[in-house]
């Protein structure tokens, strides 16, 4: 029985067990490593891992694994129709007069989208080119959070994160470098691909392989957020589970094997609300999101 004997970076645990060993992805749908990879689950603070050589997320390259190319119109096209839901979450009401920071935004769907009600939009993103596009809008931009701890500790009403936690080499360090940034009633809005994910175990040896990322250091459920937010000093986290594609792409894995989107199959999506609903409440989603607060005190 393989072993892996390195210290877990959230809780210091030496206690691993394999939830998966196979390909995984290294880029686009269809594009799988040769060699099998293990991926290991940490049996203390319950966090998946991937043991492999850190990334540069300033080169191009790193975001042709991500998304297919370095180019914010392709991470517009795979990412703006996404904000609805991040909205949904969040709640524009809270937006108004508000200091609002992204950290790991790529080219800043969700921050053009709040602009109009923020006061200010802070946006981190250590891509060059996505760097470039988001000083172009009127972002405050900055490649890493701890470049902007100087000018806006304790500053930030709202801080997302969405997508990125599960890419960072030391997740813990990065939640605690986000916590700087909010005043005492801040919070923290993350979200990361659900490792209780239905279709993992219901296509294993299918949909797993797509699943499990090279980009991608860890794997999260609602147990090992809860645990790495207490870790990193936020008094009270918030869990809320999305399930952002539909039962049409459900459909189409189940028979083709392949992502296809959503909305390609029109006769079914009467059902996707209570689809949608149904994963949700049983927390087994794709995505899963938590708000961190530093406090526990409602905001007013």
């Amino acid at each position: 029985m393989e072993t892996f004997s390195g210290q877990c970076r959230i809780c210091n645990s030496s206690d691993w067990e394999i939830i998966y060993r196979g390909p995984i992805r290294t880029g686009k749908f269809g594009e799988y490593s040769i060699k099998e990879h293990n991926i290991w689950k940490c049996k203390n603070c319950k966090v998946g891992f991937l043991n492999r050589t850190p990334l540069n997320y300033e080169e191009s390259d790193y975001q042709e694994k991500v998304i297919g190319a370095n180019s914010p119109d392709l991470f517009y096209s795979l990412n703006d129709w996404k904000q609805a839901d991040k909205l949904r979450i969040l709640g524009t009401g809270d937006l108004r007069d508000k200091v609002v920071a992204d950290i790991g935004c790529a080219a800043g769907s969700f921050l053009d989208v709040v602009k109009g009600f923020a006061k200010k939009t802070i946006a981190v993103e250590p891509n060059l080119i996505f760097n470039k596009e988001l000083l172009k809008k009127g972002h405050t931009t900055y490649k890493y959070c701890n470049e902007c701890v100087h000018e806006w500790k304790g500053k930030v009403d709202i801080a997302v994160s969405f997508t990125v936690i599960e890419h960072i080499e030391d997740p813990l360090q990065f939640l605690n470098e986000i916590r700087l940034l909010l005043k005492p009633n801040g919070y923290l809005l993350i979200s990361t691909p659900n490792v209780d994910d239905w279709l993992i175990e219901f296509l294993a040896g299918i949909y797993d392989k797509f699943y499990y990322r090279y980009v991608h250091t860890w794997y999260f459920g609602s147990e090992s957020i809860r645990f790495i937010s207490n870790q990193a000093g936020f008094k009270k986290t918030e869990i809320f589970f999305n399930q952002s594609y539909d039962i049409s792409n459900a459909l189409h894995w189940i028979r083709d094997h392949s992502p296809t989107g959503i909305g390609k199959f029109g006769l079914l999506k009467n059902l996707d609300a209570s689809y949608k609903h149904l994963v949700e409440s049983k927390g087994m989603s794709d995505f899963v999101y938590a708000r961190l607060k530093i406090n526990n005190r409602l905001r007013k």
